[in-house]
């Protein structure tokens, strides 16, 4: 369903014949942050609008080629008046005026506090975890420029596919690929696996087509009195065509009773995936405070690092209950440590590079939050730039951009919780 509005038409200077007629504004049910404005192109020609708000930020949209056709205006912050003219070869439109909706009552609510020297020029992608499920795009000033909503909770999942799109987990085993704009790129149906934590993309070792990357729960049934199962994981592989072609199950590869690791239900744990540069496959076990490389075609363990693993850590490199594996802007490697409540209650970022020939750990630097903002569990970190790091703290509701020395130079608090923040590069969503 579609609202309408009300337009405030004001010509601003004398003009040829109008060739845009019966000008309407919507605003599509899917995407609260794009609308749409329809009208009649009397002369059939290339088209397209300019918009731009208060503050005389000025975007341009697609362009098209239609006699009765609409054109999304996209990214438009709430609460703000906007204006905009129809352009084409012969004739530029009258001058049009709107303002967007409020946010709506149940939206999170924050307060920013900030260093005034500080600033980021992309925005910063949240997504709640309660019902109802939002998820927004945030600025440096803490102003939303792009949100969009669900009648009921988000899965956990997602991720950012370029800088363009994101990728999004719904139910338990179909990932959408989606666009900023509100377009569906691709749906995939994983109809065998049961998805959890973590969805990811990449390049196929073979052909370098898009592959689509997710963590599985797997089962050990009745493995002995113990338990009555024990819950592993897996990694699922498939093409843009919906076709699994490649699958990992921790069972086929140890048996839990030679290892360790505590024998529970909930064994293993893993909350994060990434495919490193060589293809292969990076995976964080929770439970186990490591990190595993596993070999993308033969599925071999190359190597754990974490306790009790094949790497030597001192005592100030080991890591507990960590989160979001990957590799930073440096090409370190980089996860958030979140410390653990019987030995460090701090959580941190841990960068490091490994020589896997030698089997040698080489710390680079850690970047500690304030004890106040550890988190026994969720969380992440990512680079802004190379010595910017954005922190989720998630137990305490709060966001913020640390120096490499520490110093907060953004400190954002809510009222809701987030499992992890990404930020996006606001260039590139405007191509």
């Amino acid at each position: 369903m579609k609202l309408k509005f009300i337009l405030f038409f004001l010509l601003v200077s004398c003009q040829k014949k109008n060739q845009f007629i019966n000008v309407t504004i919507n605003l599509p049910s899917y995407n609260q942050s794009k609308y749409e404005i329809s009208f009649q192109n009397i002369n059939d020609d290339d088209f397209f609008i300019t918009y731009w708000d208060e503050e005389d930020n000025k975007l341009n949209s697609d362009s098209k080629n239609k006699s009765n056709e609409y054109i999304g205006i996209p990214f438009l912050k709430p609460s703000t008046n906007y204006f905009f003219r129809i352009n084409s070869k012969k004739n530029i439109s009258k001058l049009y005026t709107f303002k967007t909706h409020d946010l709506p009552e149940n939206f999170p609510e924050f307060n920013l506090n900030k260093d005034s020297l500080f600033s980021f020029s992309g925005y910063l992608l949240f997504r709640t975890q309660i019902d109802p499920g939002i998820q927004f795009l945030m600025d440096d000033e803490g102003k939303i420029i792009w949100y969009s909503m669900s009648d009921s909770a988000f899965s956990r999942p997602f991720n950012v596919s370029n800088e363009s799109s994101y990728i999004s987990l719904s139910k338990k085993n179909i990932i959408h690929e989606l666009s900023y704009n509100g377009d569906t790129l691709l749906t995939l149906n994983m109809v065998d696996d049961e998805i959890h934590h973590e969805i990811t993309t990449s390049s196929n070792v073979y052909d370098s087509s898009k592959i689509y990357i997710g963590l599985t729960y797997e089962y050990l049934i009745n493995p002995n009195s113990e338990v009555d199962s024990i819950i592993g994981d897996g990694i699922s592989v498939y093409n843009n065509s919906g076709i699994k072609i490649w699958s990992w199950n921790i069972f086929d590869h140890i048996n839990p009773y030679n290892e360790k690791y505590k024998i529970q239900n909930d064994w293993s744990h893993a909350n994060g995936l990434e495919v490193d540069n060589d293809g292969n496959f990076l995976i964080s076990f929770r439970n186990f405070s490591q990190i595993w490389k596993i070999d993308s075609k033969s599925g071999k363990i190359i190597w754990r690092l974490g306790i009790d693993g094949d790497y030597f850590l001192k005592e100030n490199e080991i890591f507990y209950s960590q989160h979001a594996i990957h590799k930073n802007n440096s090409n370190d490697y980089m996860l958030f440590d979140n410390g653990a409540r019987d030995y460090r209650e701090t959580s941190r970022a841990l960068v490091f590079s490994l020589n896997e020939k030698s089997s040698i750990f080489n710390y680079t630097r850690s970047v500690f939050l304030p004890d106040d903002l550890f988190t026994f569990k969720q969380g992440s970190v990512y680079n802004i730039d190379d010595d910017k790091y954005l922190f989720c703290s998630s137990t305490n509701n709060r966001v913020v951009i640390l120096s490499s020395n520490e110093k907060i130079l953004w400190d954002l608090e809510s009222d809701h919780s987030f499992y992890r923040v990404y930020y996006i590069d606001k260039n590139n969503l405007f191509l």
